[in-house]
């Protein structure tokens, strides 16, 4: 029998609140999950840190910038691993505690389902919803009027904001592909 082995442990820089960073998925999943995970974490570290400052930001800001890498990395219409890996991803967002952060990537998902941009067959991972966030969906589509300024914009901003310990260098990369993704 072989012996099992334990992951390694969380790195000396925690966060000191939850996450949606879950190694089970880390390890199946591989990159891909990581960077999105970190991503979508990183992005809450920023809502919390510029909250309640008379932040400009519009309401949901983070779901829609989130959503934005989402659409720009992956497409589950086409590719339907991808939509394995999505079904993964929000039950295990949906499994954890929903104050972690990164938690509005479920949010981000089920905003590009009700838009057509993703599948309509992940809508079965979140069942376990007793309520639709119908008014979110209704707010971000206000955002997505505006999308090139506004996710230019809010990548920019999220750049700005001094964090400790620092955006990870995967978010810095993607949120400078965001801001300009001619040059990305």
């Amino acid at each position: 029998m072989a012996k099992k082995t334990a992951l390694p442990g969380a790195p000396a820089e925690k966060l000191g609140a939850p996450t949606i960073m879950d190694r089970a998925l880390a390890v199946s999943l591989g990159v891909p999950y990581v960077h999105l995970a970190v991503f979508s974490i990183d992005l809450d570290r920023v809502r919390e840190e510029v909250e309640g400052y008379d932040d400009p930001r519009p309401f949901g800001w983070e779901v829609f910038l989130t959503e934005c890498y989402l659409l720009a990395r992956f497409d589950p219409s086409k590719r339907p691993e991808e939509a394995a890996f999505f079904e993964q991803v929000v039950l295990s967002i949906l499994d954890g505690r929903p104050d972690a952060l990164g938690a509005q990537l479920s949010f981000a998902v089920w905003d590009a389902i009700q838009r057509g941009r993703f599948p309509k067959r992940l809508e079965g991972a979140f069942k376990s919803w007793k309520v639709r966030p119908k008014a979110l969906v209704k707010d971000l589509s206000k955002l997505w009027e505006r999308e090139d300024a506004l996710r230019e914009s809010l990548a920019r901003g999220c750049l700005e904001v001094a964090l400790e310990p620092p955006l990870a260098p995967p978010t810095v990369q993607a949120l400078r592909d965001l801001a300009d993704p001619l040059v990305g």
